[in-house]
């Protein structure tokens, strides 16, 4: 059985509450699994409002069921909030307990979060967050059982200053932060309060004062201290024909100590500059181009002195088009190289496409993307820590340790729908090609939306024809899609007969 549905209860009133149940089967939607995966969905809410005064609360329940050859797969959530405006205090309390269970292992999760802003006038407001989180993991496999909990505590408040006829600004902020683990009846606890401070002085348009301090001391009483003050410069954009040119420098002096004794300074400079150029192609497209390049030195004294120096390029193009109904896209490609030299040599290149629109083609079909592609590179070589390694003869052999990692993902999906296929009456077309490459395991931490990771599919190509004469309704659709790696492929046809006077 495969169904839905969902109740309002005074959906226009102070108090609405809604409930929703989902039930679907595999077998009668086509899967590639054998599993044949059932999935009950509950989720109930209930908001509240009075009638007088500036607050809200709700709270609600949610509950994801699947059962398959894998045995069960549950997850039940319950959450509340609540929020209030008095005068220049704003409060907001939060909270949810999850709990995850499968066939060899379960999960508790909880989050309590507290927010309160205060606005003394419009140049100075302070804010407060805090928050306590927890989770609790229990692994059993073969007769054998483990569990480790984790709990974390943390406040963090922040102040802002803006006065609007001065050039000076300034924050700071406090915090503490505790955490507590306990791994088959081992613990540890660590606790650190801080605080921090920074201002800037805006001396012209063009040149900018900066400084910072910064203080922690953990629960073993070792103190960590840190300042830093620096300048920059961004010249005023020139005018190149039909480009805009701008460069910027800056400069800065930092100091770190520990409680150990041991100290850490740097001095870091960088220098860079853009290109930029736009072109309208036509009323509704407009392409926009842009190059830079930076170069920066840095260099460190104290616990692990080094010298590097870091070699920036990079280049974007993207179009934007927007004719009314009918279009609306945007289509943009980046590419960035850094590569670093001195002690600590390193290359990193990302190459990112991104696709994103909706484009009307006529009065029958539609082309919709939201797809994202990425590349990246980075290769790092450690000259201080040669690996040592023996030849044939056993004689050594040193070797520098060089490290190189690579990575590529795609995201989104691209989506063509045809109302009159192939001129024919009531022939509808679809086609949907969706990618994730990025794993999920957000189900483990308590989010009932999510499926199990493993028949989620990376790459899913969706081809499915609809017909209508009458009350006979049929579908045809054809699936391609890699799962674990592996590709499957599904046929898979229906017809529907409706009867009665509905």
């Amino acid at each position: 059985m495969t169904g839905s549905g969902s109740l309002s209860l005074f959906p226009q009133s102070r108090f609405p509450f809604n409930a929703s149940l989902a039930v679907s089967d595999s077998r009668s939607e086509g899967s590639f699994s054998d599993s044949n995966v059932k999935q009950t969905r509950l989720s109930l809410r209930q908001d509240y409002r009075p009638q007088l005064g500036q607050w809200s609360a709700a709270a609600g329940y949610d509950r994801s069921e699947l059962t398959g050859t894998f045995g069960s797969d549950t997850v039940d959530r319950v959450f509340g909030n609540y929020s209030n405006t008095l005068g220049k205090h704003s409060v907001n309390l939060s909270g949810d307990f999850s709990n995850s269970r499968t066939v060899d292992q379960s999960s508790k999760n909880y989050f309590l979060g507290a927010i309160h802003g205060y606005s003394f006038s419009d140049e100075l407001s302070l804010n407060t967050n805090a928050s306590i989180t927890g989770q609790q993991f229990d692994l059993g496999s073969q007769g054998i059982s483990s569990t480790a909990k984790t709990q974390s505590t943390q406040i963090f408040s922040y102040a802002n200053w803006t006065p609007m006829d001065s050039k000076w600004r300034g924050s700071a902020n406090l915090r503490y932060f505790q955490t507590s683990n306990t791994i088959r009846g081992a613990s540890f606890e660590n606790r650190t309060l801080g605080g921090a401070a920074s201002a800037t002085y805006q001396a012209s348009r063009n040149l900018n004062f900066f400084g910072t301090v910064g203080l922690n001391v953990d629960s073993n009483r070792r103190t960590n201290s840190n300042q830093s003050l620096g300048v920059s410069y961004t010249g005023d954009p020139l005018r190149l024909g039909s480009y805009d040119y701008t460069w910027f420098s800056s400069a800065s002096v930092a100091n770190a100590t520990s409680g150990e004794g041991s100290a850490f300074r740097s001095l870091n400079g960088s220098l860079g500059h853009s290109l930029v150029r736009s072109w309208q192609l036509s009323e509704q497209t407009l392409l926009n181009g842009s190059l830079n390049q930076s170069i920066t030195n840095s260099r460190t004294t104290g616990l692990g002195s080094s010298s590097t120096t870091t070699l920036g390029h990079g280049a974007s193009l993207s179009m934007q088009a927007n004719a009314g109904d009918r279009l609306t896209g945007y289509l943009s490609a980046s590419f960035s190289d850094s590569r670093t030299r001195g002690d600590a040599a390193s290359n990193f290149q990302l190459l990112n496409v991104q696709l994103t629109g909706n484009w009307r083609i006529d009065g029958n079909s539609e082309l919709d993307s939201n797809l994202t592609w990425q590349w990246s590179r980075q290769q790092s070589e450690n000259l201080n820590q040669p690996v040592v390694l023996i030849d044939e003869f056993g004689r050594p052999l040193f070797r520098e340790d060089t490290s190189r990692t690579g990575n590529t993902s795609l995201s989104g999906g691209v989506g063509y729908g045809h109302r009159r296929f192939l001129g024919i009456r009531g022939l509808r077309y679809r086609l949907d090609f969706r990618a994730n490459t990025n794993r999920d395991d957000s189900r483990r931490f308590g989010n009932p939306d999510a499926l199990r990771e493993q028949d989620r599919a990376t790459l899913d190509l969706d081809q499915r024809l609809f017909y209508r004469i009458g009350r006979l309704d049929t579908e045809l659709q054809y699936r391609i899609a890699e799962i674990e790696g592996q590709r499957n492929q599904l046929i898979f046809f229906r017809v529907i007969r409706e009867f009665g006077s509905f």
